[in-house]
């Protein structure tokens, strides 16, 4: 009669097959000098000294100590984390044949097993992922999206207007989904109240969570995943976020094809129109609109946190807004090229705090040489490569006080936005994101709406927690503790510059066009 080990026949038998493993590969692995790192525990390597929560802290640490170049050992895997702007152009971009490909975490099998989100991922749902964003990404560069975008700008405008900013932390939220499911779905959202949002945004929670290095067990010790006949706890919150994930965007999705927003210029149209007999590729849009709101959400959110912490720049952006806007109409998009500060601003506000702490891994496909500061090192096949975003961009080396919010860092003596601008925050070579010429423009048009009609400063409320007046803080108690770099939720004043403003504001909201039908009339070249 078969019987099921139990769990500590099962932990027993896992080390004896990880002592096996590890003496395999430190016997089959090439020579070569790795690039320095900690020392870390036998068998589990240094596992156990990268925390659970605020990892790209622990990087930078590690940066200060041994350099730009650093390697890990986790379970006998090679980890190198770059904390260097020219290394990490080095490695994937110009030795981007060797460094693209992609390693997800182990977990993501379980709640991911279809590999519908395709930027982790390499082979074929990549393939096509990107190659159907680069069609939509042709007409936002195009300035398709741009209607939309100032509507949904206008709306946020209006609303923290109505509540003078008491709500405005979920109304940030509301306008990072309403644009994107919008322009994806034909899904407009103007409150925020929505049940299919709040379905929606759960399911984004869900996903940070499982898709982060420490979001299971399994991703330090995959193969406890294949033991037959032991408990398996972790694959509950997969399976469940599994149906929360396709009953949410299924509804997303038939309303875009054959719903309600039939017929409008949207995504998830274009997607749906790679479905095949043996796949729907339509399932590809649901990681890409859920990079797209947690990026455009966590970005606003901080550049409201750098005007309350560093508000010594906001006079001389307003000023130039003043001048080239006027107080009796908003900014728009063609104001763009004409306001380098409002693009300064963006700038800063993507290095200061870069959506993402760190980086999607990359894999290296071969073993490689890299030199830095003299020395060469050698990185083995099947290394997964991190480029820490934190540490790149608050490299004391290239950014003076990099942790304070300076965007005239970016500007020149004359005003004007200096060149040879780059940055690690969206990702380098063929893994650049997809969705970046829709970012920017979004974080463009609401900061640009933002600085314009209000004087946004600390609120005097109390914190809930200790009953006493609220601390902001730009560390790592501000924000929460995973991949992202979202702030924890903290108040803030709106107060209109003027009462012309808010008479402008409401006299723009009651005249625009407000039919979604007109906002996405534009076809894409493919649609042609």
């Amino acid at each position: 009669m078969a019987t099921s080990l139990s769990f500590t026949e099962a932990a027993a038998l896992a080390i004896v097959l990880m002592v096996g493993i590890h003496a395999l590969r430190a016997r089959s692995s090439s020579e070569g000098r790795r690039p320095p790192g900690p020392r870390g525990f036998p068998i589990l390597g240094n596992l156990l000294q990268i925390p659970g929560q605020h990892p790209a802290t622990y990087f930078r640490k590690l940066f200060e100590e041994y350099g730009g170049l650093v390697s890990l050992n986790v379970a006998g895997f090679p980890i190198i984390l770059v904390g260097n702007m020219t290394l990490a152009k080095e490695l994937l971009e110009k030795r981007s044949a060797k460094f693209s490909s992609r390693q997800a975490t182990p977990y993501s099998r379980c709640y991911d097993p279809d590999q519908n989100h395709w930027p982790v991922h390499s082979g074929k749902s990549h393939f096509i992922g990107r190659k159907l964003s680069a069609s939509i990404m042709t007409g936002v560069r195009a300035g398709e999206t741009e209607p939309l975008q100032q509507f949904e700008a206008l709306i946020s405008a209006t609303r923290i207007l109505d509540d003078r900013g008491s709500s405005w932390f979920h109304e940030v939220e509301r306008t990072a989904a309403s644009m994107v499911l919008t322009a994806g779905f034909g899904f407009h959202c103007p409150t925020g109240d929505e049940p299919e949002l709040k379905e929606l945004l759960a399911c984004i929670a869900d996903i940070i969570v499982l898709s982060s290095p420490n979001g299971s067990i399994i991703n330090a010790l995959p193969f406890l995943d294949k033991i037959p006949g032991i408990p398996k706890p972790w694959r509950v919150p997969a399976d469940a976020f599994r149906r929360r994930e396709e009953a949410v965007y299924g509804k997303l999705v038939t309303r875009a094809v054959s719903g309600e927003a039939a017929g409008m210029n949207t995504w998830a149209a274009l997607f749906a129109s790679e479905d095949k007999p043996e796949g729907d590729q339509r399932r590809l849009m649901n990681p890409f609109a859920t990079a797209a709101i947690e990026t455009t959400a966590s970005s606003l959110q901080a550049f409201v946190l750098a005007c309350i912490l560093h508000p010594q720049w906001i006079a001389r952006a307003q000023a130039q807004i003043d001048t080239i806007v006027g107080p009796d109409r908003i900014p728009t998009f063609q104001d763009r090229a004409r306001l380098p500060w409002i693009e300064a601003v963006v700038r800063e506000t993507h290095r200061w705090r870069p959506a993402l702490r760190f980086g999607l891994p990359h894999k290296s496909t071969a073993d490689d040489i890299v030199e830095y500061q003299g020395q060469e090192y050698y990185i083995p096949k099947g290394s997964i490569v991190l480029a820490v975003t934190m540490a790149i961009e608050h490299d004391q080396n290239n950014y003076e006080n990099p942790d304070e919010f300076h965007p005239e860092r970016f500007l020149d003596d004359k005003g004007q936005l200096k060149g040879g601008y780059e940055t690690s925050a969206f990702g380098f070579g063929r893994r650049l994101c997809s969705g970046l010429p829709f970012a920017e423009r979004s974080l463009w048009i609401n900061i640009a709406m933002m600085l314009w009609a209000f004087n946004i400063h600390k609120s005097e409320e109390r914190d809930s927690r200790t009953g006493l007046p609220f601390e902001y803080s730009s560390g790592d108690e501000a924000f929460f503790g995973g991949v992202t770099n979202a702030p924890l939720p903290f108040p803030a004043v709106f107060q209109p510059r003027t009462a012309h403003h808010e008479e402008v504001i409401r006299e723009e909201w009651a005249n625009c066009e407000k039919d979604l039908n007109v906002l996405l009339q534009h076809k894409t070249e493919i649609d042609k």
